[in-house]
């Protein structure tokens, strides 16, 4: 049957040449779209294998800063220690074993692997979906809704989370999987591949609108024309701005159109925890109190319960504090300096952009949720910020696969 061969060829293509190390890192980055046990059991998997093959140390060693990750998890597990943080002493752990899973990422990935990734994420995103629709159909059979009323519970167990924690880090990893798929876009030249990606981000945000996430949708606004301004794609650019004036303008004269739109009950209840956060972050100034700390700081000031301070700024500062913060900028430093490269020598511009569009879109939904600090989330924004080792892996220069050269969108004709 020739459809069987042209598969069986396609398979070949995509999955062949590729070392066991690299295999290991296809494994792990399917994992983060399972229940989050899944992710960490890979990490550990890979882990130990690196570690029974003795090549562990030799990339630690070989990782600029790496003690500074380590003396960073230890500051933040001997702090939690001291406030009986027993969360936070867990999730010190988790984040070690992240950071030197991110040291062995570094050390394998290229440009056809990373594209690989790209795409079966996008592609993974379709059963997250299918997952999220199954889900939403148990909820409006609770309520007795019918499909096409789209009412979205505020309850947050009542919102679909597919295959993640809750609903809101399902709609982090939907804001990082459009732009994913906004990134495939930028060099897409067949009709079928765009109608494919562009398939891809209707049914994402279709779900990121089941989700109930407001803040999620704000992103966008910022971060997909920014990766058009920065790529010279002019009429994409043009297009984008038209278009998302357009549903700001729609959504600002009809506020019902996204979901639970009571947004001013949402942001005082932000306004207190925020309130709780400053003032514990006042009296743990140095040092913080650990991963997690408000679900403990707020006792001791009367304030609103929370799991955290529900914004990217004020929970890492509560979390690890000045010091914690300056270890992690500092050991992240090498990485930072490879991203700037990528724009200012014109490595790979369309990749600065996707990083760019990341940290955007980390920043502005940050500002009501912390929603990063969470593996599924966490492992894949560092994916893409790690990705710029390719240019250290390969000193720079543009890619091969084979004699054939890898254009910047990974894909090798």
């Amino acid at each position: 049957m020739e459809w069987i061969n042209r598969a069986k060829a396609f398979y070949h293509r995509k999955l062949d040449g590729y070392t066991f190390e690299e295999y290991l890192i296809m494994f792990v980055t399917c994992s983060i779209f399972l229940p989050y046990f899944c992710s960490i059991a890979a990490i550990v998997f890979t882990l130990c294998y690196l570690a029974a093959t003795h090549q562990l140390i030799t990339i630690i060693r070989n990782t600029p800063r790496a003690f500074l990750f380590f003396l960073f998890c230890l500051v933040s597990f001997v702090t939690s220690m001291m406030y009986s943080n027993q969360i936070g002493m867990l999730q010190s752990f988790a984040m070690l074993l992240i950071f030197v899973y991110y040291m062995f990422y570094r050390s394998i990935i290229n440009k056809r692997l990373f594209i690989l990734l790209i795409d079966a994420c996008c592609i993974i995103s379709i059963f997250c979906f299918i997952w999220a629709i199954m889900e939403y159909f148990r909820i409006i059979d609770h309520f007795g809704y019918s499909f096409f009323d789209l009412e979205i519970e505020d309850a947050p167990h009542w919102r679909v989370n597919s295959t993640f924690y809750n609903a809101n880090f399902y709609a982090m990893m939907i804001e990082f999987l459009v732009l994913c798929c906004v990134y495939k876009l930028l060099y897409s030249e067949k009709l079928h591949r765009i109608l494919f990606y562009w398939g891809i981000i209707l049914l994402n945000l279709f779900a990121l609108y089941l989700t109930g996430c407001r803040t999620a949708w704000a992103s966008f606004i910022v971060a997909i024309p920014v990766m058009f301004l920065l790529t010279r794609h002019w009429k994409s650019f043009m297009v984008s701005m038209g278009l998302l004036l357009s549903g700001v303008s729609a959504v600002w004269i009809d506020p019902s159109l996204l979901p639970r739109s009571g947004f001013l009950d949402s942001f005082i209840v932000r306004g207190r925890i925020w309130k709780t956060a400053v003032m514990a972050i006042q009296d743990h100034l140095l040092f913080g109190g650990g991963p997690q700390c408000y679900q403990i700081f707020y006792k001791l000031y009367d304030g609103r319960r929370a799991m955290h301070a529900h914004n990217v700024f004020l929970d890492p500062l509560l979390s690890h504090g000045l010091i914690g913060l300056l270890l992690m900028f500092a050991a992240f430093w090498e990485n930072i300096k490879e991203i700037i490269r990528l724009y200012t020598k014109r490595f790979d511009v369309p990749l600065f952009a996707l990083i760019a569009a990341f940290l955007l879109t980390v920043l502005i939904h940050g500002l009501f949720d912390h929603t990063l600090n969470w593996i599924q989330t966490a492992m894949l924004f560092l994916m893409v910020f790690g990705s710029s080792a390719i240019y250290v892996n390969n000193g720079g220069r543009p890619e091969t696969h084979g004699n054939v050269p890898i254009k910047n969108n990974g894909s090798a004709d």
